[in-house]
Order: C-alpha cells, then sequence, then structure tokens
C-alpha cells in the first residue's frame, strides 16, 4: 500500500475511531478447537504466539492476552489513535505479552517473528488487494506449520443486498467532506428508504430491510463498516481460489453450525451431499444469500472431509451460550431441539437423551465437562445400540447446541466465599457496559450497581465484606434483602463466565 493511501485510511480511522469488540471465533482456543477437529495438530493454546491484523483499539486481542499470560500476542493497525488507545489500556493492565505497533501489513518488521495464529478480522474486504495479498503472503512466510489463519470478508450473493445499499450511500454522501456530516446524511437516508413504499416486490423488501439494518447501527460501523471505501465482497470459491495462490488451504468455518446444511430444504441438501466439500461451501451459501464469512485457512489441510469424530474423545464439552442466556431468562434449553429440529434420522429417544444432556450442560455453566464424564453420564441412560456421545456431540456441535473444547475454559461455575472476576472485566466494569467475559464474548451490564459489584471482585473481599461495601447502593433495603440481591448477582455473573 503506498504512502498516501495508508494515510487516508489511517486519517479516516483516526477521525471516527472504530469501536472495537471481541470476538469469540477469534480466539485461540477455539481456532485449535476446530484445527483438531478437522484433524489438524495445532501449536498449544497456553504458549501460543497471537498476531492480529488490523487490531485497532485492542478490545478483541487485550482480553486474549490477559487470558492468556504465558501466550505472546502482536497487534497492528495503521491508525495511531487507536494503536495509543491500546497501548495504554495494556499499560495499566500490565500486559506484558502484548506489543502494538502503528504498522502497514505491508511493512511488518521481521523481527516480531513467526505465529500459530493470524487474525484479520474486517480486514479483507476493507483494504485494496495488494494488502489482501500481502495478508496472504505474511501467513505463507510466518505461521507455523499447523497454524491456523482466520480471515473474515464480505461475501456474495448476499452482499448483492449490500453492494446495492453501499451504492446508494455513496451517492448521497460522497461530496460531503466532513466525516460526522457524512454519517448523518447517511442515516437519515436509510431512514427515508427503510419505509414502506408504494410496491410490494420481494427485492423491495430486502433493500428495505437493509436499510433498516444499517439505521440503528452505531456511527462507527455505519462509516467504516457500511460506507468504507474499499468495500470488496468476493465469492467464497473466488477467495479460496486466492488463498491457494499463496499456497494456503480451506480448513473450515470458524463458526461451525455455517457448514451444515441445517435449515436447507431437503431437496438441496440432497443435491448438495455429494459435493466436494469446497463446492459445497459454496452452494450452501447460495441456498443461504450468504453475505459475510469467517474462514480458517492453513498451510496444508488434512485429507479429511469432516469432523474427526475421534478427536473429540479428549475434549471438554459445554452449552453453547443462546442455550445459557435463554436459560437465565427461564426458557427450557431443552426446548432448543423444538425450536432447531429434530436434526435428521434421530430416534425419539435419541432427541429425548439429547434434550436431557443440554439440560444438564447448562445446569453446569459455564463448567466445560469432560467427554468421557459426559460418555459416562449418556451411556447410563442409553441402550448399547444407540450412537456413541462423540458422534451425538459433533452433531450436536454442528447445529450450535453445544461447543467443543481442547482445553477446559477457565471460568468457575460456582463463587466462593472470596469471589473473583477477571482483571478484565473488573476494569472494563469500573469504566462501560460492555464487558468481555471469559469465553471472550462481549455482554453488556446496563445495570450501575452490578458493575459496582463486578469491579470489587478481586479476591481479597469476603461475601460478607461485599455486603458491607454495597449496603450504599441499596440504603433502604435490610441486610437479608442485600444479602440475597449480592448472591444473586454472583451466581448471575458465575453463569455469564466471569468468575476465575
Amino acid at each position: 500500500m503506498n504512502n498516501r493511501t495508508t494515510a487516508d485510511l489511517a486519517e479516516k480511522y483516526d477521525t471516527v475511531a472504530y469501536v472495537g469488540q471481541p470476538n469469540p471465533l477469534t480466539h485461540p482456543a477455539h481456532l485449535a478447537t476446530v484445527a483438531t477437529l478437522f484433524g489438524l495438530a495445532p501449536p498449544s493454546v497456553d504458549t501460543c504466539r497471537v498476531l492480529e491484523v488490523g487490531c485497532g483499539d485492542g478490545a478483541n486481542l487485550l482480553p486474549m492476552a490477559m487470558a492468556l499470560p504465558h501466550a505472546r500476542f502482536v497487534g497492528c493497525d495503521i491508525a495511531p489513535r487507536a494503536i495509543e488507545a491500546a497501548r495504554a489500556v495494556a499499560a495499566e493492565l500490565g500486559l506484558a505479552n502484548a506489543t502494538l505497533l502503528t504498522e502497514d501489513l505491508t511493512s511488518l518488521p521481521a523481527h516480531v517473528g513467526d505465529f500459530d495464529y493470524i487474525i484479520a478480522h474486517g480486514l479483507y474486504s476493507w483494504v485494496p488487494a495488494l494488502v489482501r495479498d500481502a495478508l496472504f503472503t505474511l501467513a505463507a512466510q510466518r505461521l507455523s506449520i499447523n497454524g491456523v489463519l482466520f480471515v473474515s470478508y464480505n461475501a456474495y450473493p448476499g452482499c448483492h443486498i449490500r453492494r446495492a445499499a453501499w451504492d446508494i450511500l455513496h451517492f448521497h454522501t460522497d461530496a460531503i467532506v466532513d466525516a460526522q456530516a457524512q454519517i448523518k446524511a447517511a442515516r437519515t437516508l436509510a431512514g427515508l428508504l427503510a419505509e414502506p413504499g408504494a410496491t410490494h416486490e420481494a427485492s423491495d423488501a430486502l433493500l428495505r430491510e437493509e436499510f433498516r439494518r444499517i439505521e440503528s447501527r452505531s456511527d462507527s460501523a455505519l462509516f467504516h463498516d457500511d460506507m468504507g471505501s474499499p468495500n470488496d465482497p468476493i465469492y467464497f470459491h473466488e477467495f479460496i481460489a486466492h488463498a491457494q495462490r499463496f499456497g494456503l488451504d480451506f480448513l473450515a468455518e470458524a463458526s461451525l453450525p455455517m457448514m451444515s446444511v441445517g435449515g436447507l430444504s431437503a431437496n438441496m441438501s440432497r443435491f448438495v451431499a455429494g459435493m466436494g466439500r469446497l463446492v459445497r461451501e459454496q452452494y450452501i451459501d447460495f441456498a443461504r444469500m450468504r453475505r459475510f464469512r469467517q474462514t480458517l485457512l492453513c498451510r496444508a489441510a488434512p485429507s479429511t472431509t469432516g469432523i474427526v469424530i475421534t478427536a473429540i474423545a479428549k475434549m471438554y464439552v459445554s452449552a453453547a451460550t443462546p442455550l445459557i442466556r435463554s436459560s437465565l431468562a427461564g426458557k427450557d434449553p431443552g426446548a432448543a431441539l423444538n425450536a432447531e429440529g429434530s436434526g435428521g434420522e434421530q430416534s425419539t429417544h435419541e432427541v429425548a437423551t439429547l434434550r436431557e444432556l443440554l439440560r444438564w450442560l447448562v445446569a453446569q455453566s459455564p463448567r466445560a465437562a469432560p467427554v468421557a464424564e459426559v460418555k459416562a453420564w449418556y451411556r447410563a441412560r442409553t441402550p448399547p445400540a444407540q450412537p456413541e456421545i462423540e458422534t451425538i456431540l459433533a452433531e450436536a456441535c454442528m447445529r450450535g447446541l453445544v461447543q467443543l473444547h481442547v482445553d477446559a475454559p477457565a471460568a468457575t461455575f460456582l463463587a466462593d466465599e472470596f469471589p473473583v472476576a477477571s482483571p478484565m472485566a473488573r476494569w472494563q466494569a469500573s469504566r462501560q457496559e460492555q464487558i468481555t467475559n471469559l469465553r471472550h464474548e462481549s455482554l453488556r451490564l446496563p445495570d450501575a450497581a452490578a458493575r459496582r459489584l463486578l469491579a470489587l471482585l478481586d479476591g481479597s473481599r469476603s461475601r460478607v465484606a461485599l455486603h458491607t461495601t454495597m449496603a450504599v447502593e441499596w440504603p433502604e433495603s435490610r441486610v437479608d434483602e442485600i444479602r440475597q440481591r449480592i448472591d444473586d448477582y454472583l451466581g448471575h455473573f458465575a453463569k455469564l463466565a466471569l468468575l476465575s
């Protein structure tokens, strides 16, 4: 990228700061799990080397560095203000294992070394072709033998609708110089175009829905994601062809349910059943009108065509986050099977057993149970002729009902006498509503008292001390009411994977 292009892009991100957030699909633990499931032997997560290109303010990178103190993290971005903000946070939290560089990807210094996991989230479609080539060159040269490259990008065919909206917004705002005025004008037009029109064509409805989505976006997301230039969507098969020119292979999608045929018609499922996995991925995109992908690449993909069932035996399993969240809202986690479907040819007994398993996993959340423990639980309830638990878990994982882990997650499912929240969560709770949990997920805690309590959980205070400290928040409450309220908060924090 030439100096002028770099300066122009950097100026945009300095003018309107991009507000980052964690993406759990980029976490090395998740990347290692998917890699293992598909036959790769990835580097150990505890001591891995991670590079995030386009790391912005460090909202994704720094919580990972906090959670993995023996790993090494490098983040680079062309926006000086974003890197300055990330460095300030890293310094305040004492993160000695995180290095943050104001660097163009095309000129990343050699001394930063090689990496086991490279993350390029929100970069590929929003940079010139030269930088996309540089990303794959970097991976080809510096990704370890069994390392994993994460790349997210806008995809066709779904982005044809998004591209139409992009063209309309640029026609309306390109003559406006001031960034905030551009955002205001784009949001106003999006609101107008989202209103019901005189026609009822399906294409009109799709475009109106797109403008409704745009109108609700934050300023930073609207300016950089929806109006960013360049913004070049690509078909999956074109993306893979580009990666293969640099010796990189398709490993899997970061979100495993996106690789399944769940939700497709029976006829479409049969149509793609006999296809090679790359061709099948493209046809699934056609069927779903997919608009965004989060793809994992590696140097040499194993020959497996799907999940290696035997790899699951040594893993851990937890309920998927949506099931945990729904249970906190009072819903039955087993009902997820009713909404999601029974999953093909499963017997009534299998469905009932899986429903019971989901309830059991949610009750223990956020603890992840060893698969060996789940196997014993399953065998005690299932006739010998039923499928092995590893097969059941693989299918449930592809359906988004459970999550598999190569290592046991750090979160505890029960607050002890001296509760401890993660340092990152405590730091964030004292400053903002958005909190990153130990599953590397973003949570919103609008309750000021909840944030006040969370910020206090450094392990130095007993529950009794917390009752005394928090009493000022509820001056009208009795002692027993305060105790119950704090116990409720702590139980809620544990379920949200905020306690270690």
